[in-house]
């Protein structure tokens, strides 16, 4: 059932081994839409059992669904947990119902979030959850923490984003280096450009970014290996409810409409938090660069702090270093 319409013969769709159940036990596998702020939205339920805990997962992006990969490349995970992927207003599934949600904000996506957790909460009989941000999601997933420790045991910041600004000055510095290794005047005065907002290269701040990704690309610098880019890849037309998304078509729907908040928000003020925060870090990320994340992490203060490395990885380590990840995210869940 996690597998949904993929063959059951595919090595991540294998089915794992019996795990001991408590009587009453039922496995969880819903796909079902939820209304959150007035908006019905897709969250998709999968887990061995309804006893276990449960992991609220927030996708990057923004307008970037993060399901199909949690199958394709995470489904160990849901031996021990119940895994909840939600697609927010203006991604994926959700999307594709309304293609023009009335709110998109963070504001909006953080009420959104903190609604769909009581109701989980509600539905599963739990006096807390996990949360999991990644990317984009981790902005929400870090704002959730702080404001509601009520209701989360533990928050994972996947590739963390504190100020996207300074993550895209040192993903910069990086791309400069690179290029003054090779010779290549070209990049070094487009990222000039770039920096300026010189208007001949870019106008807006996610015409910027964008601009600078491509650039990021051309060293290699947001994913560690071309083969893993190339499983991220097969992950996302793996499935047949996701073959005919239009990826970027949504993308830049949300990001567009989001650019305010993604370029206007800065996370350093949240400075203490009640409950254990979790930092997974890939070492190679050089489209968000971890140094940011660590320089703000540092001064943190919680009942319990970590920083997990993934050294084979670079933006993406759920699914470059899948096995590592799962494993990681078992132990610190169990």
């Amino acid at each position: 059932m996690a597998c949904l319409a993929a063959s059951l013969s595919h090595p991540a769709c294998a089915q794992p081994a019996s795990v001991a159940k408590k009587p009453g036990d039922t496995a969880v596998a819903v796909k079902t839409f939820v209304n959150l702020g007035g908006e019905w939205q897709y969250v998709e339920m999968t887990g061995a059992s309804a006893n276990n805990p449960v992991l609220l997962f927030l996708h990057g992006g923004p307008g970037w669904p993060q399901t199909p990969h949690l199958r394709y490349f995470n489904h160990a995970l849901t031996r021990y947990m119940t895994v909840v992927a939600w697609e927010q207003s203006g991604c994926g599934q959700s999307y594709l119902r309304n293609p023009q949600p009335r709110r998109l904000s963070l504001d909006q996506i953080v009420r959104d979030a903190h609604e769909l957790t009581r109701l989980l909460k509600e539905k599963f009989h739990k006096r807390k959850i996990y949360l999991a941000g990644y990317s984009w999601g981790s902005m929400p997933g870090l704002i959730l923490a702080y404001r509601y420790p009520e209701d989360y045991a533990a928050y994972f910041g996947i590739t963390q984003v504190v100020s996207l600004n300074r993550s895209i000055a040192a993903s910069r510095t990086w791309i400069a280096g690179q290029a003054r290794r090779a010779g290549d005047t070209a990049t070094l005065h487009a990222l000039k450009r770039i920096a300026s907002r010189d208007t001949s290269q870019c106008k807006r701040p996610l015409d910027c970014f964008l601009a600078q990704y491509q650039l990021l690309n051309k060293y290699h610098g947001a994913l560690y290996s071309q083969a893993g880019e190339q499983a991220i890849s097969r992950a996302e037309h793996f499935y047949d409810d996701y073959k005919a998304y239009d990826w970027y078509g949504a993308f830049f729907y949300s990001a567009y409409r989001l650019e305010k908040d993604l370029f206007g928000t800065d996370l350093s003020y949240i400075r203490k938090f009640r409950i254990p925060v979790y930092f997974l870090m890939g070492r190679h990320d050089r489209n968000l660069p971890p140094s940011v994340t660590l320089a703000y992490a540092r001064g943190l203060q919680a009942p319990r702090k970590e920083y997990i490395w993934f050294e084979h990885s670079g933006h993406e380590p759920l699914s470059e270093e899948a096995d590592r990840f799962n494993k990681v995210m078992i132990r610190l869940v169990r």
